[in-house]
């Protein structure tokens, strides 16, 4: 039998007297800060204030957690949980995105599909989408001389919400309804598991994932969804897990590293499902991003951004070849987990870990897929990053290089030391307790 990931609920029991109180207390402030996290003008230009708002945020997240032990077996948790959740987006519903300009291309590539151009074929500065330009979304959109990066099943979402709801609040309720959709999901799985909703916190009230996917509007969950649900059911509904893989996989690329991990849980039917669905769309979107102003190709050999172990990968060996030995690394690790037969979520977990240490990218959005898995077993050194990884934006300060800026190598040494600190202290008094 393959082990289990180890729980953080605590043992059984009645919850002290006034927990639920104290937890409500926590809540009001995290949903406090979110709203005056919103009332700032911007946040890039404020940007000191957002962060120092987003220390107090992460104060009472912090407090939040302490909690998952003692107060697991709290009446009505779930609601509560998913009220506060939802409470928290909603107040940052309003925000203006200025962090990052992803949105725009979202909506820009959701015009031109559903005006019925091909956006894999013609970049946004293309002359043959000249009809479609205006003086308010198009000169907004990130890198106009490529072509779209995103895979067919997210251009689908950019075209239903252009045609439905077009704007950025319709985009914005699409990201927030699967949003809301996944903090469920959690909370179910983890009573499942461990007979306690709470640990689903951990994702749900994060103060950076909600400010990345409902204030920024980053589509991430529309395809964390689907592969959230793809392990969840994996044992008990196979078929519906390929299916939701495949989605997930059609909406972001990344969850493929999950299709080998979740292959020797599925029967024969479910991995014949699973590759009949994703390949061809792999061919598909492989064909469709062929060209030479390719945003896939660029962002594949070129795009680099608040890397972790790339930059000694790529001061050994240079940056292409950092890139194919950041590839291996991770498969590495996956091959590792099936070798030694871990479990499926923690095998998952870790490649997902991998990937975002030995990339070449790390863009703060790009943490929802590890903090996904943190309700299954929490570790404080992930938690750590999702805070100090909002120091890519700026040090307290707008950079004058906006959405061009790199963070400095001295305060990339803060932003994943301070993590990497947490993680060897656990390692030592975990070692200290066995011995």
């Amino acid at each position: 039998m393959r082990p289990r990931l180890e729980r953080v609920e605590g043992g059984a029991g009645a919850p002290p007297r006034g927990a639920s109180w104290e937890l409500a207390a926590i809540a009001i402030g995290l949903v406090a800060v979110m709203t005056l996290a919103s009332a700032l003008p911007s946040w890039r230009v404020e940007l000191r204030a957002f962060q120092g708002l987003m220390a107090v945020a992460f104060a009472f997240h912090f407090l939040a957690l302490l909690r998952l032990r003692r107060d697991r077996n709290l009446p009505h948790v779930a609601t509560l949980i998913l009220v506060v959740a939802f409470a928290m987006r909603a107040a940052v519903f309003p925000v203006e995105p200025s962090l990052s300009d992803d949105v725009h291309r979202y909506l820009w590539e959701g015009r031109v599909v559903a005006a019925g151009r091909d956006p894999y074929r013609h970049a946004p500065n293309a002359p043959e989408l000249a009809s479609l330009r205006d003086d308010e979304l198009h000169p907004r959109v990130n890198h106009p001389g490529l072509a779209t990066i995103y895979p067919p099943l997210a251009m689908a979402g950019f075209a239903l919400m252009a045609k439905v709801m077009p704007g950025l609040a319709g985009w914005k309720l699409w990201v927030l309804l699967h949003d809301l959709a996944l903090c469920a999901v959690l909370a179910w799985w983890c009573r499942k598991r461990g007979g306690s909703a709470l640990p689903s916190i951990v994702y749900a009230w994060n103060p950076l994932i909600v400010v990345e996917f409902v204030g920024q509007a980053h589509h991430d969950p529309t395809a964390l969804l689907w592969l959230v649900v793809a392990l969840a059911i994996a044992d008990r509904r196979p078929m519906l897990s390929a299916a939701a893989l495949a989605a997930s996989v059609m909406i972001k690329l990344v969850p493929l590293l999950a299709l080998p991990l979740l292959w020797r849980d599925w029967p024969t039917r479910a991995r014949v499902l699973a590759v009949s669905l994703i390949l061809p769309g792999l061919a598909l979107f492989a064909w469709l991003t062929r060209g030479a102003d390719s945003g896939l190709a660029a962002f594949a050999a070129s795009w680099r951004n608040n890397d972790a172990l790339f930059t000694p990968l790529a001061a050994a060996l240079g940056d292409p070849v950092a890139r194919v030995a950041a590839i291996a690394l991770v498969l590495g690790v996956i091959a590792a987990a099936l070798w030694r037969r871990s479990s499926t979520t923690q095998s998952t977990r870790d490649a997902f870990r991998a990937m975002l240490l030995l990339g070449p990218v790390l863009h703060p959005w790009y943490m929802g897929f590890a903090l996904v898995w943190e309700p299954l077993r929490l570790s404080w050194a992930w938690w750590a990053l999702s805070a100090t990884v909002l120091l890519s934006y700026g040090v307290l300060a707008s950079p004058p290089e906006g959405g061009a800026f790199h963070l400095p190598l001295v305060w990339r040494f803060v932003e994943f030391g301070l993590p990497l600190a947490i993680a060897v202290g656990a390692w030592f008094l975990q070692r200290r307790r066995s011995g």
